[in-house]
């Protein structure tokens, strides 16, 4: 009597007869929500466009509004000055109808006087000093020497004898050097002169 071969034992995710899988069948997504999903989706990136051009808007007004604020800035920063300046072109206007009055030359020169001290206030307020020149050691950070005199009568070399023009500072800061004749001795003024005629010509 034969024998009837054993049948071989079929693995879980073997496939079966049909060529599918014997295991459980893997679920697919549900139309609806795949496109609930995607609408949602939408909506953020629509909101995140719109906040990204508000944004853009926001940054675009205000720059506009800063290039303003520092053109008004720039075109009123003297304001406070001019106002300051006034009484003095008063008193100046003053001093003018007292020329043309022919009024006494006395007054007159001291209607200047006090003009000129008005001035001096003034520019001190803003914190504008002059420079002080003669007597002071030259100083090529706040002088400009236009000239070299012969030092005499003992003054040390390098001294400012002179002043040409006025210097001022502002708030510590140079403004416009003053112009100055420095002393220099005879046998350093010849030096210099021999050094300039030994220089050989470019």
């Amino acid at each position: 009597m034969s024998e009837k071969p054993q049948a071989k034992a079929q693995r879980p995710d073997a496939p079966s007869a049909h060529g599918h899988p014997s295991g459980p069948p893997v679920p697919k997504p549900h139309p609806d929500a795949t496109e609930s999903e995607l609408a949602r989706l939408k909506h953020e990136a629509a909101q995140a466009q719109e906040r990204h051009l508000r944004m853009l808007a926001e940054f675009e007004n205000t720059k506009k509004r800063l290039h303003r604020e520092q053109e008004e800035f720039v075109r009123y920063a003297s304001e406070t000055l001019v106002r300051d300046l006034l009484p003095i072109v008063d008193s100046l206007d003053h001093a003018l109808v007292a020329v043309d009055k022919q009024a006494d030359p006395q007054a007159i020169i001291k209607g200047v006087h006090l003009i000129y001290r008005q001035l001096l206030g003034l520019l001190d307020q803003e914190g504008v000093k002059r420079i002080p020149t003669v007597g002071e050691v030259f100083d090529p950070h706040k002088h400009e020497a236009v000239a070299q005199v012969e030092a005499t009568d003992g003054t040390a070399d390098e001294t400012v004898v002179e002043e040409v023009q006025v210097g001022y500072t502002m708030h510590g800061k140079v403004i416009r050097p003053a112009m100055v004749k420095v002393a220099k001795r005879s046998d350093q003024k010849s030096e210099i002169r021999s050094q300039t005629s030994e220089t050989p010509n470019a």
